[in-house]
């Protein structure tokens, strides 16, 4: 039974916090304890009890802001394994579901319990330099190799497992979940999958050899991403097109999937088809 209730806002997105208060106002009509940061406590109303860790102290989360405050959020909810539903005030969104003026009734369907957690597979993405783990973090969308010089193509070598699978002389590569087919690797090229899916996507950036295209892999295989060019490019590998590190000639990258999934909220009888739609035409759907 959900009863506390953390509440994550966008500040650029939500001027004034107007719709944060009538989030928290929603929820504790419902029963529900709304849980703000500090900073947002003074704006969000009377009823809303202020934390310094929302996700320590809440068991579900509700976030206001566009796909990118979404991600951030799912980000930090990860490690503790607490689910996300999202107000969008972005454009039309893939990920934070619910428009402004469907928060009455989205909170009156968590307060029936028409809640629905989908699980989503997570990308656990390591550096590896000289034998030794010099970076680890995990991605929800996708995990991204490109380059830093742009004057320079990268040429990077990628294995599954320890097979061969080519060489890709480019921009970089991108491995997405299902849940980022919509985001980078769509932009890239890459195919759309329904994001409760579970398998990797490899997509090329920008190829310059003709029949590269993306390929689709199982989600019990490593990608392995290594420099294949004698020391020369500059490349960085990015999270989520937020956290990275820069990488070296030598470095190996390898893209698993993580242990745990993430947990999405949804309160929404929309399908993902119906969103994509609306993504494309500018329309926007309704729970």
């Amino acid at each position: 039974m959900l009863k506390k209730v953390g509440v994550v806002v966008n500040r650029d997105r939500d001027l004034g916090y107007n719709h944060t208060r009538t989030i928290v106002e929603a929820l504790y009509q419902k029963g529900f304890t709304p849980i703000v940061s500090p900073e947002v406590s003074q704006y969000a109303g009377p009823h809303a009890v202020a934390s310094n860790n929302i996700y320590e102290d809440s068991d579900f989360i509700i976030c206001v802001g566009g796909d990118g405050t979404f991600l951030g959020t799912a980000r930090a909810a990860y490690e503790y394994r607490i689910p996300i539903l999202g107000i969008n005030r972005g454009s039309v969104g893939f990920l934070a579901e619910v428009e402004t003026g469907d928060i009455q009734r989205a909170v009156e369907k968590m307060a029936d319990g028409e809640v629905r957690i989908q699980s989503r597979m997570v990308l656990d993405a390591r550096v590896i330099r000289d034998g030794d783990m010099i970076f680890r973090d995990i991605a929800i969308n996708d995990a991204v190799v490109s380059r830093v010089a742009v004057s320079r193509l990268l040429k990077l070598r990628v294995n599954l497992d320890e097979k061969f699978v080519d060489s890709f002389p480019g921009d970089g590569i991108i491995v997405s979940t299902p849940t980022g087919s919509t985001a980078y690797s769509l932009s890239a090229g890459g195919p759309i999958v329904q994001p409760d899916m579970r398998l990797m996507i490899i997509t090329p950036i920008c190829p310059h050899i003709l029949y590269s295209r993306s390929f689709i892999t199982a989600e019990d295989k490593v990608v392995r991403i290594t420099l294949d060019d004698n020391g020369e490019s500059q490349a960085m590998l990015t999270m989520d097109g937020r956290k990275g590190t820069e990488l070296f000639p030598g470095d190996l990258v390898e893209v698993r999937a993580a242990a745990q999934d993430v947990l999405f909220a949804s309160v929404s009888n929309v399908n993902f088809y119906e969103v994509l739609r609306a993504k494309i035409h500018g329309s926007q759907p309704s729970i």
